[in-house]
């Protein structure tokens, strides 16, 4: 009985963070999903902030980005955004959440800009020791 009360908690909690976006005419290689794993309020701020900053990004949708929260009590919360095997950006939030929604913006710009070096060093790179995504 506690298992299914569980289960309707987190749908419910799952339904109040989606995040409707406008509709997109999507491009022929636009496969990309951003991915959040939010824990905290502050979390859920800064994703909501990040990922609306990263849909306005020229060619984002061609990116699959991952966004990691881990909350410490003895060092803050930390995020991190993951670009296949990089961690192409890592910041701390900050404990006022007036700062977050400036703080995601800036690291969507940021994590784009490494996205797209990342990008660039794979195209220029051609090994054939390594796979694809060992850049």
């Amino acid at each position: 009985m506690i298992s299914i009360a569980r289960h309707f908690m987190c749908l419910a909690l799952a339904a109040g963070t989606a995040v409707a976006q406008p509709a997109r005419d999507p491009a022929p290689d636009g496969w990309g999903i951003v991915t959040s794993q939010p824990i905290t309020v502050a979390g859920h701020e800064f994703c909501r902030s990040f990922i609306t900053a990263w849909l306005d990004k020229p060619g984002s949708d061609r990116y699959t980005i991952a966004i990691r929260e881990r909350p410490s009590a003895r060092w803050g919360t930390q995020v991190w955004v993951e670009y296949g095997p990089r961690r192409v950006l890592q910041v701390q939030l900050p404990p006022a959440r007036t700062a977050l929604r400036a703080l995601g913006e800036d690291a969507a710009e940021s994590a784009y800009q490494a996205v797209l070096d990342a990008e660039r060093q794979r195209t220029l790179l051609l090994d054939a020791d390594l796979a694809p995504d060992e850049f």
